[in-house]
């Protein structure tokens, strides 16, 4: 199979959801094609990052992630991240929005990671290809971090074309 996803929250049945939608019921996303993974775990909090360690630790790497909650404090933990190790980390965050995202603790934190870090409120839409072998991430504005990349231990390093970037 080339394909595959994997819904890892919420786990409950549609019965016992909420009247009203909170963070944490948010969908947890991963997906995978070939040998590339992508993580979209919506606005899920540190509470839903525990559980989903405790489940599958083994099994969160992902290529890409689209990190929790618009960059909240209270969302990528470390350990969510170290399990994760991302090799590239969006962020969804509206140019300054009230709530101050994204945090800049998180941020400390991403940039630690060794992850590359685009932003929409900076980098403007951001577009990820792949064919399962190679990503390629471009950017509505000129993507600010494609030239300084550092690779995730888990991955080769990229080859860089023009405004675009393939991995």
């Amino acid at each position: 199979m080339k394909y595959r996803e994997n819904f890892l929250w919420p786990e409950i049945s549609p019965a016992n959801a909420a009247a009203t939608a909170k963070n944490n019921d948010s969908l947890v996303l991963r997906l995978k094609y070939r040998n590339k993974t992508l993580l979209l775990p919506g606005d899920a909090e540190k509470q839903v990052e525990h559980a989903i360690l405790e489940e599958n630790r083994a099994d969160l790497h992902a290529d890409v992630l689209k990190v929790g909650h618009h960059g909240s404090k209270n969302s990528t933990t470390q350990e969510f991240l170290d399990a994760v190790a991302p090799r590239v980390a969006i962020i969804s965050s509206g140019e300054d929005n009230p709530y101050g995202h994204p945090s800049p603790e998180l941020l400390e934190r991403l940039q630690a990671s060794g992850a590359r870090v685009l932003r929409t409120d900076r980098d403007g839409a951001v577009h990820i290809v792949t064919d399962g072998e190679r990503l390629e991430v471009s950017c509505f504005v000129a993507c600010a971090e494609l030239a300084t990349v550092t690779t995730s231990k888990r991955t080769e390093a990229p080859d860089q074309e023009q405004n675009n970037q393939q991995q």
